[in-house]
């Protein structure tokens, strides 16, 4: 048996810079994630930077501020980590049909896979280490990974030999050979490798020298079962990825059909069997990839989102006979052959209909939603989503209506006006006392005169994302203000007179 696992040592935040979720304006300023911990936030994973400022996990956010004045933090997301990874072990399948998610504290994580019968493909072990972690960094995340015959001996040579390599680092059979001169941190133990080297056992050697009664009776039995894993002597398998259910259909014609009615005839067909496979699995369509096959070996894609999930055959053929409509397809000398794929399907909910047999409100929303962005694209049909985030021009933003859930709102959303400014425009203000509504102000070179004013809203800065100049980490105090012309405007005084500045700027947010 032939195991390989790849570390992912940055794992938590290489994958939100490669997604761009996180701040790229600085790409040298340190970065890190914070989990809720005892007496408040606390670091969870540091990008390298980070770490050369001095910061380390568990520090509090306060003191890493202290340390490092252009820190930028965001809070972890453990869930959508190891989301993230198992959708990451499933790419990695392209080394192996056998990968499993291994996921672990920040610098533990990684991607555990059966490399058994699978070199002589990549032309050796050394080719194909070499190539998935040259194609997991083309991803933007920092990798290393190592061979052996026991899945702990890999795990532990891809996190301590094989990062000082380029690529990646093989084991021989010689298991015993290669593990006692590992530190004890390669068996997989936690905080009972800190235990071991109190008692000056530091490699796995000093281990293998010990009674074994005496190891368990005072470091538990998880210890041996560990060394007994990484030695060979006790079997660990690999509890690998289920694989995905292929949600696919084909229409297969004994003689090509040249006519674009014929083409859509086809599509038709196919998507029929498509939402019988949907169907069986309670699953329904949010992307559909339709692939014509022409007689002579070419083929063409064409891809068509929904709203919402469906499985209904009629609804999704309309969408794709629209964008037939729409594409220029040259069909050669026909088309002998369509696939339609779910390229995106989600669990599907039974839609409750009224007593008449009509369907919720919501689902002839999904459908309109979906017929628009087949005639006009997607890119031309969005609607507005809620962010989390309580500062007014980062509450929500527009996204593509087509292939993306339906957004969820607060219950009691905040007061705005008509219209929020993207971004806030600057104004002169003049006010009575110094945390008083303004009585004037001139804004876009036109001088405006108070008749009545409400407030203040007041809304604290989001600290976790207060780049250095942006306003953003400053208190702001917000006034819905009347003109002696009736116009209302909705403008905010950014920082506290006296606390966080003394000459605070007044800037217009809104209107209406």
């Amino acid at each position: 048996m032939r195991f390989a696992a790849l570390s992912l040592p940055r794992w938590p935040t290489d994958r939100l810079i490669a997604r761009a979720a996180a701040p790229a304006d600085d790409a040298d300023a340190p970065f890190v994630l914070t989990l809720a911990g005892a007496g408040g936030e606390r670091l969870h994973a540091l990008t390298p930077a980070a770490e050369a400022a001095g910061l380390t996990r568990g520090m509090g956010v306060a003191d890493a501020r202290a340390l490092a004045p252009k820190l930028r933090a965001r809070p972890a997301d453990p869930d959508a980590d190891r989301a993230a990874l198992v959708r990451l072990a499933r790419w990695c399948g392209r080394v192996s049909p056998w990968t499993a998610a291994d996921p672990g504290d920040p610098g533990l994580d990684g991607v555990l896979l059966d490399i058994t019968g699978c070199a002589g493909v990549f032309g050796g072990e050394d080719r194909l280490l070499e190539q998935l972690v040259t194609e997991t960094r083309a991803l933007g995340l920092e990798a290393s990974a190592a061979a052996a015959p026991t899945i702990g001996l890999a795990w532990a040579l891809a996190r301590i030999e094989a990062p000082a390599s380029q690529t990646g680092w093989t084991a021989a059979d010689d298991v015993h050979g290669v593990l006692e001169a590992l530190p004890v941190e390669a068996l997989r133990i936690g905080t009972t490798a800190a235990r071991l080297k109190r008692f000056g056992l530091k490699r796995v050697g000093d281990l293998l020298t010990r009674p074994r009664a005496d190891l368990a009776k005072r470091f538990g039995t998880e210890l041996l079962r560990r060394l007994d894993q990484a030695a060979g002597v006790e079997r660990e398998s690999l509890d690998p990825l289920q694989p995905a259910a292929s949600l696919r259909a084909r229409a297969r014609f004994a003689e090509a059909r040249t006519t674009l009615d014929g083409i859509k005839a086809g599509a038709e067909t196919a998507i029929e069997r498509l939402c019988r496979d949907l169907a069986a699995e309670g699953l329904g369509a949010r992307r559909v990839r339709m692939t014509l096959y022409r007689v002579d070996g070419a083929a063409r894609d064409l891809v068509v989102g929904a709203a919402a999930p469906s499985r209904d055959a009629a609804h999704l053929a309309r969408l794709v006979n629209e964008r037939l409509d729409r594409a220029e397809i040259d069909i050669g000398f026909g088309v002998d052959l369509i696939e339609a794929a779910a390229a995106l399907a989600e669990p599907l909910r039974a839609v409750q209909s009224d007593l008449a047999g009509e369907a919720a409100a919501g689902t002839d929303l999904a459908r309109l939603i979906d017929r628009l962005s087949a005639r006009l694209g997607e890119t031309a049909v969005l609607r507005a989503t809620a962010e989390d985030s309580h500062v007014p021009e980062r509450a929500g933003r527009w996204t593509r209506a087509s292939g993306n859930p339906a957004p969820s709102w607060p219950e009691r959303p905040e007061r705005r006006p008509l219209l929020v400014l993207e971004r806030p425009e600057p104004a002169e203000a003049v006010a009575e006392i110094p945390d008083g509504p303004p009585r004037r102000f001139t804004w876009r070179r036109v001088r405006h005169h108070v008749a009545r004013a409400e407030g203040p809203e007041r809304i604290a800065p989001e600290w976790w994302r207060a780049p250095p100049g942006s306003g953003s980490g400053r208190t702001r105090d917000y006034f819905r203000l009347e003109t002696d012309e009736g116009r209302r405007f909705w403008l905010f005084r950014d920082g506290l007179y006296g606390r966080e500045t003394d000459r605070p700027r007044w800037f217009v947010h809104g209107a209406g």
